[in-house]
């Protein structure tokens, strides 16, 4: 037995978990051994584990997964790097360096396909597609682990092949397959005019319906509804396009795309077609060309003139909205976590907290999987992740070394640990380029980039650290541009639908100790008039202190609500607790999971509390 089979054998069923837990599988039952399959649209789980061959398999579309194959497409190994790390996992000593930074790299389509067989002609043509328009698309056919599917092909704008995508031909056949680590695009920008309106589908069927119909500045995007990943690919290409009309799908996930997309590609050159069918192809198919091309026409002559019609709003009803905890139970219990289109303040004095509190929010929404931008104006790059590393470890002091400095021993993370959290916080965490952009003379810069951030990469928490940095100091407009920045923040979140988080710091006038309002943060009153949430951060100083920190939410416009938290700052792992009659709740990140030696079988689980006495020193500072 060779290596790589005997390391694989030794790993054994530890491998399911692991390629589980990487992939994100969608309802993953680690007792059922099944999940959905992450190759096609599946919505049934159909993706099963196999221990004979240690390997998963989709008994719908046939695609396979071991550990070698995992390591080498999801985590951008070569075969030999593949083995050397299954290695590890299993405890061999292996001398290669353990840090390896994720980058992102695609194969091309490499696959034999062939003519369309006239059973695919005549399913598409009962779609009312003709085999002209399936010509045009460069539509074919391949068998595809025993089934016979259409083969769309993804050219870009260079006419060079990207990607591939899989239809069964048959009614209700399974679709949504795709060739593995390949580069999701816009099926068709090779025929697009970026001078003229695009039309964006949510299926092949559906662009080639409007193709049929007579409008050809039309594509699809690759797959579900719910991956944007072809935003970020064709992200130089998607600049270019004057226009876009989007023609939805009319359902739920329709609607919530339709929003998506409106966002990412920007509102100001978006139009929605709204008709009264499923998709473009049931219109074709029981209203006709005509009706297409009326509802495209109607799009493109609709003027962008910034009113909405009310009685044309779909209205949504009350319902549970994603928003973004902070991992503050008592804050988040209050304003029902920070929700997309508002805008926060947080206010405390130098040195009492805000920068700890920030960083922790950004772990939990890390954590959460809700990328997050930040622009710090006053930390590098180093220091935001040395902080960050601190409090996402936490109490796991195996994964610290210490070194030692002129002064003092510091703490260094580990570098399997170091592997481990950037993969955790990998595709997650944005920051500023401060070396690129000078903001404070050109603030308008910083929402261009928090755009790209929002639009590109799919952040929903945006945080400014802090106000002032951000500003250029003029004394004698400083705060009519305190109150135009922060009204550009409100129009930012409300416009993009994420929530945007501004520091700020309280007036010179509130002594050390004194409690925080909302009326004490510093400059423009309309500072506090225009936020939807205030939340004070304040360090405690008195002798018979039961706490470190108060949290006090200051303004809570949707809810009305005020709520008081007390936090214990824990110098050891550099993180605020919630401390409460003489109780500290717990906080745990999953970045172990990362970890090649990790056995995910059981998930954590945290105690509802921990008893730990309070130490009444003196308190340390954060």
């Amino acid at each position: 037995m060779d290596k790589a089979q005997e390391y694989k054998q030794r790993l054994g069923t530890r491998a399911k978990d692991i390629i589980a837990f990487g992939l994100g599988l969608n309802k993953y039952n680690p007792n059922k051994n099944k999940a959905c399959c992450p190759f096609h649209n599946d919505h049934n789980p159909s993706f099963k584990w196999y221990d004979k061959g240690l390997t998963w398999k989709c008994f719908g579309c046939g695609e396979t997964m071991d550990i070698y194959r995992y390591l080498q497409e999801y985590k951008h190994m070569t075969f030999q790097e593949a083995v050397e790390e299954v290695g590890r996992m299993i405890g061999e000593d292996i001398k290669t360096p353990l840090y390896r930074p994720v980058t992102v790299t695609y194969k091309k389509p490499d696959i034999q396909t062939k003519d369309l067989s006239q059973a695919a002609i005549d399913y598409m043509a009962s779609r009312g597609i003709s085999l002209q328009t399936l010509n045009d698309w460069r539509v074919k056919q391949r068998t595809w682990y025993d089934k016979e599917v259409f083969v769309f092909q993804y050219f870009d704008d260079k006419d060079e092949l990207q990607y591939v995508s899989y239809r069964e031909i048959k009614k209700g056949g399974l679709k949504g397959g795709c060739e593995p680590n390949t580069k999701p695009i816009l099926w068709g920008m090779w025929h697009i005019d970026v001078t003229k309106p695009v039309v964006i589908t949510e299926g092949q069927p559906d662009a080639m319906a409007i193709w049929e119909a007579g409008y050809k500045n039309v594509v699809s995007i690759p797959s579900g509804s719910d991956n944007f990943t072809w935003v970020d690919n064709c992200w130089e290409w998607l600049q270019k396009v004057q226009e876009f009309i989007i023609f939805g799908d009319n359902d739920e996930p329709g609607f919530k795309f339709i929003e998506d997309v409106c966002i990412k590609l920007g509102r100001y050159r978006t139009k929605v077609i709204e008709h009264q069918y499923k998709d473009a192809n049931e219109v074709l198919l029981h209203q006709g060309k005509d009706e297409i091309m009326r509802l495209i026409n109607e799009a493109i002559e609709r003027p962008l003139t910034g009113i909405i019609d009310m009685s044309k709003v779909r209205y949504e009803g009350i319902r549970d909205e994603d928003g973004i905890p902070t991992g503050f139970y008592g804050l988040d219990s209050a304003i029902e976590d920070l929700k997309p289109g508002q805008l926060s303040i947080l206010v405390g004095r130098n040195n009492e907290g805000k920068s700890t509190f920030v960083s922790q929010i950004i772990c939990n929404a890390i954590d959460h999987d809700i990328p997050v931008f930040l622009y710090s104006g006053e930390m590098g790059t180093q220091r935001i992740l040395n902080w960050l590393f601190r409090q996402a470890i936490g109490d796991e002091q195996d994964y610290l070394k210490f070194v030692k400095t002129k002064y003092r021993m510091k703490a260094e993370v580990k570098p399997e640990a170091v592997q481990a959290l950037m993969q955790w916080m990998s595709g997650k965490f944005y920051t500023f380029d401060k070396s690129v952009i000078n903001v404070r003379k050109d603030t308008g810069a910083l929402f261009e980039v928090m755009g790209v951030a929002v639009k590109r990469y799919g952040c929903k928490l945006v945080i400014v650290d802090n106000l002032m940095s951000a500003l250029e100091d003029k004394a004698d407009s400083a705060n009519a541009d305190q109150s135009n920045f922060v009204q550009q923040c409100k129009d930012f979140a409300e416009a993009h639908k994420t929530h945007v988080m501004l520091v700020c710091h309280p007036n010179k006038l509130k002594r050390q100790g004194e409690k925080l309002e909302k009326e004490d943060i510093s400059g423009s009153a309309n500072i506090s008039n225009k936020a939807d949430i205030i939340v004070s951060i304040e360090r405690q100083f008195k002798e018979d202190r039961d706490c470190d920190a108060l949290l006090r939410l200051l303004k809570d416009r949707e809810n009305g609500k005020y709520a008081e938290v007390k936090l214990i700052f824990q110098e050891s792992t550099k993180r605020l607790l919630e401390f409460e009659n003489g109780i500290i709740k717990p906080i745990q990140y999953d970045w172990k999971r990362y970890l090649p030696e990790y056995e995910h079988g059981d998930a954590w689980e945290p105690p509802d509390t921990v008893a730990i006495p309070y130490d009444d020193g003196e308190a340390v500072p954060f």
